[in-house]
């Protein structure tokens, strides 16, 4: 009997868990393929226009304090034609990563293919330009294909092809373009082959190739380390694995984070430590002496299914971490996040379990400032408060693939949060890549009119403001208090103000010294010894 739209649409609604998507895999892969091509709304693409989230919907596109800035196809992300001058798309996307040109203030994207890697320039978010792409290294196609930046160039790796290595890639180059161009890598280092993951501490210059097997040095499937001190040429510095994790037993590390350490564990102060994903545990480590790296600790966990990936808050205390498996085989009901206290990295403590309302299959997530961004496939991003981050709240969603709620592994594969300019760039593996910008209404962490006890008066004038701003504060008794500027992601822009304020002295503190680049909404937050307030200011330029 032939496959139809109404029939797939019958089937997929019928299905309530993966065990009977897989069984009739052939039949239902088609269905969501031709539901992504051929059902839902009419979507828009890049117009140069910023489309606002209201009323729970952008463009056709279910969201939530989350705005649309562009959206650039399949089609879109190549330049090949085929014989009758059609896009050549045979390809869907996956990983993702950025590169902000540090002299000029450009800022382009590198987005993995699945036949290889394409660039895009997001200088100006309302009109993505596609730069040209990068075949894979043999030519051949992977499902898995992960990137990572440091010193203006981009490293590149794929899963399941043999031969690959790790393509090095000046990104420089891309600074000249005017039209698309069909690039070569200009180097690849063939200490690896096949590798799932390219991890890089822009700290120290170190690469770790992790989840390598067919060819090169394997390291166990763990920390295979590269020196980056000639970026262009790579060097091998060494193995790190732990035994026993991995469902090998090996130590293979699916993906990690590594870092030099500020936490608030003393004893590996300015060490560079890893937390690894390691399919059934947490691994963290110490690798600051390549030739002997050394296991800190291992953390694990209830229900484990496939320890997946995470990612650090930005002071080093905490690690957000998805397990991949947990709601596709039924272990947890609702889609999971961990949260785990590292405040002892040599007992790391599983602290916290979000559940969010739904079970989608939840993947690779990131820390800016006190957000967490968390792609979750067919639901797309997902944008989390983490300010207390052992009680995360969802404040804001972008729906990549509103075509189906099915849970399986299309939709939102990865989200890059690190732009300058606040924006985020979501992969959907059929649907393209999306700019969204959250809303200032998405922040939960912005205080009340009502002042605390020991502060008299507050007044931040004018409001908005563009060049010159003050902020006047009287205390009732005197205080040590910071002034900090947060953008609408929580990222820390600058610090105003540290030092004693004496008890009805009034103080004035401008905001003339704020960089040029923070622009629109700002929160100002303002600490004492015995509170802490923030306020909303727009900044009008």
């Amino acid at each position: 009997m032939p496959i139809t739209i109404r029939s797939c649409n019958r089937n997929l609604a019928n299905m309530n868990n993966l065990v009977s998507f897989f069984s009739r895999r052939a039949s239902n892969l088609f269905c969501l393929l031709a539901l992504v091509a051929v059902s839902g709304p009419v979507f828009a693409q890049h117009s140069g226009v910023k489309q606002v989230c209201e009323n729970g919907s952008v463009d056709g596109f279910s969201c939530s304090n989350v705005d649309l800035l562009a959206r650039m196809t399949l089609s879109e992300l190549t330049s090949k034609r085929d014989p009758f001058g059609n896009p050549s798309v045979t390809f869907s996307l996956n990983d993702i990563w950025g590169w902000t040109h540090e002299e000029s203030g450009r800022e382009f994207l590198v987005v993995g293919r699945t036949d290889g890697t394409a660039f895009v320039e997001v200088t100006d978010p309302l009109n993505p330009m596609l730069l040209g792409e990068m075949a894979s290294t043999q030519g051949e196609k992977s499902s898995w294909r992960d990137m990572k930046v440091y010193a203006d160039h981009a490293y590149i790796v794929a899963d399941s092809q043999s031969g690959h290595g790790m393509q090095v890639f000046d990104l420089t180059r891309l600074l000249s373009v005017t039209d698309p161009v069909e690039f070569t890598s200009d180097n690849v280092y063939t200490g690896v082959s096949s590798v799932h993951n390219i991890v890089i501490n822009e700290d120290t210059g170190f690469a770790f190739a992790v989840g390598s097997r067919s060819g090169g040095t394997t390291c166990g499937g763990g920390l295979h380390m590269i020196d980056l001190a000639e970026p262009a040429n790579p060097v091998f510095a060494g193995c790190f694995s732990e035994p026993g994790t991995g469902r090998s037993g090996t130590g293979y590390t699916h993906d990690a984070h590594c870092i030099a350490y500020a936490g608030p564990d003393d004893d590996w102060s300015g060490r560079e430590i890893c937390v690894g994903s390691n399919e059934n545990a947490v691994v963290v480590s110490d690798v600051t002496d390549k030739s002997a790296p050394l296991t800190v600790s291992v953390g694990r966990y209830p229900a484990t299914e496939y320890t997946h990936q995470g990612w650090m808050t930005e002071d080093h205390r905490y690690y957000f971490q998805g397990d991949e498996l947990d709601e596709a085989r039924g272990a947890v009901g609702q889609t999971r996040t961990l949260v785990w206290d590292l405040e002892d990295l040599d007992e790391p403590m599983m602290v916290a379990e979000f559940f969010a309302n739904r079970t989608t299959i939840d993947h690779n997530m990131y820390v800016v400032g006190n957000r967490l961004f968390q792609s979750q496939y067919v639901d797309g991003l997902r944008v989390l408060d983490i300010t207390d981050p052992t009680a995360p709240v969802e404040v804001g969603f972008f729906d990549t693939l509103p075509q189906t709620n099915v849970s399986v592994w299309v939709g939102s594969w990865s989200n890059y949060p690190f732009l300058s300019n606040g924006v985020v760039a979501i992969t959907d593996r059929y649907n393209g890549l999306f700019l969204v910008q959250p809303q200032a209404s998405s922040s939960t962490a912005v205080e009340g009119a009502e002042l605390p006890n020991s502060v008299a008066s507050l007044d931040i004038f004018p409001n908005p403001f563009r060049d010159r701003g003050t902020i006047e504060l009287v205390l009732d008794r005197s205080e040590h208090v910071r002034i900090d500027v947060f953008d609408v992601l929580g990222r820390r822009v600058a610090q105003l103000y540290d030092g004693l304020v004496t008890a009805t002295t009034p103080v004035a503190i401008p905001m003339d010294s704020l960089p040029e680049a923070v622009n629109g909404s700002i929160f100002i937050r303002i600490t004492g010894d015995s509170f802490d307030m923030t306020r909303q200011v727009l900044r009008a330029r």
